[in-house]
């Protein structure tokens, strides 16, 4: 289906404004949603950030949309139980299926692709697997309406991929000086001493880590968004005479902005933060995240790291590197970045397992 009938038949059935997280399955949806006008499209920085936003709409007496990838709905499982169904405030939820039962997928999916509807029955929210097809659409929506007006809770629609028609490619401003972000990470893994451990974040800072260098110790964690800095600060302070470099997005970073808290007082010195930010989610469809109207560095030092430094060219990133045993740690490094990746570049062929094992045998 075309987006934008799907967008006029749910506000025609009074449904809106739109909230949510990017989803690759929601790209031409998110792209048309862009052209909205204000106050009717509103991008998260987490899905249980959109749902506490969707309840403010209802208070107000709207029938708000949230959409989100079913990993993401794990984020909106408290605000969805202790929010919404306990106030009894409406909502339309759009979950994007993926690792539907029976479809070739990421890895990172496959545990809530199962387990989806058993959720959404268990905590007793009424949904409706999206067909294709207008007169699908409609019987669907007055289904919800109904529900949402009887019962004052939310109704999900499960989405699956492919179910929109491709539109045009969404594309985060940028200035075309900047680096893409491989130029930095093959510096950094050039540079890198053999023992030092080297975490890449979901999405495409994770992949060309694990895609593009030959470091025993990198790691690709693949999904679980946001969660990168903690799982680094777990390894820096098991293994404290090593360093850990953690290979951040500026969307996963806003997603777990209260990382940075924790990592500040526990003060690690053996962990560098490196954030890659090209003010998108790229790995999606390029949608804009947040990351322009926040000054990443500035948020570090208020939240404990000694030492904070911005760069912008990848000579300035290896002056950086050779002096890394002079500055204070734990270091936050912000490298503004633009969208782009080499052609063709492949998930990996390990299963997340064995990419376990490798960094275990290298740690021990």
């Amino acid at each position: 289906m075309d987006a934008a009938p799907f967008i006029h038949a749910l506000q025609a059935a009074s449904f809106s404004p739109f909230m949510g997280v990017p989803c690759s399955v929601f790209t031409p949806l998110i792209d048309r949603l862009g052209a909205a006008p204000e106050g009717e499209h509103f991008i998260c920085t987490s899905e249980g950030e959109a749902m506490g936003l969707a309840g403010g709409f209802a208070l107000a007496g709207r029938l708000p949309v949230v959409y989100m990838q079913n990993d993401g709905f794990g984020n909106a499982v408290n605000p969805l139980t202790s929010l919404q169904l306990l106030y009894r405030l409406p909502a339309l939820l759009l979950i994007s299926w993926r690792g539907e039962p029976g479809l070739k997928d990421a890895p990172q999916h496959r545990v809530m692709g199962s387990a989806l509807r058993g959720l959404l029955e268990q905590l007793q929210v009424p949904y409706r697997v999206l067909e294709d097809g207008r007169a699908a659409l409609a019987e669907a929506l007055a289904k919800a309406r109904e529900h949402c007006r009887a019962t004052g809770t939310p109704f999900a629609f499960v989405i699956r991929r492919g179910y929109f028609a491709a539109g045009e490619k969404a594309g985060a401003a940028h200035a075309e000086e900047l680096c893409q972000r491989l130029a930095y990470i093959e510096l950094l893994a050039g540079m890198a001493a053999p023992e030092d451990i080297l975490l890449g974040a979901t999405g495409f800072s994770g992949r060309e880590l694990q895609q593009y260098t030959g470091h025993r110790g990198r790691f690709y964690m693949m999904g679980s968004m946001g969660c990168l800095p903690a799982l680094g600060l777990g390894l820096a302070r098991s293994r404290p005479r090593r360093s850990v470099f953690v290979l951040d997005g500026d969307g996963a970073l806003l997603m777990k902005l209260g990382s940075l808290a924790t990592i500040g007082h526990y003060r690690p010195t053996n962990f560098v933060h490196i954030l890659f930010d090209n003010q998108a989610y790229e790995s999606t469809g390029g949608q804009p995240s947040l990351a322009s109207g926040t000054d990443f560095c500035a948020v570090a030092r208020a939240c404990g790291y000694p030492t904070q430094e911005k760069v912008t060219t990848p000579a300035e990133f290896q002056d950086l590197l050779s002096t890394l045993a002079d500055r204070a740690k734990p270091l936050f490094i912000h490298v503004r970045v633009r969208c782009g990746t080499p052609a063709g570049l492949p998930r990996p062929e390990q299963p997340p397992e064995q990419m376990r094992d490798d960094l275990m045998s290298f740690l021990a």
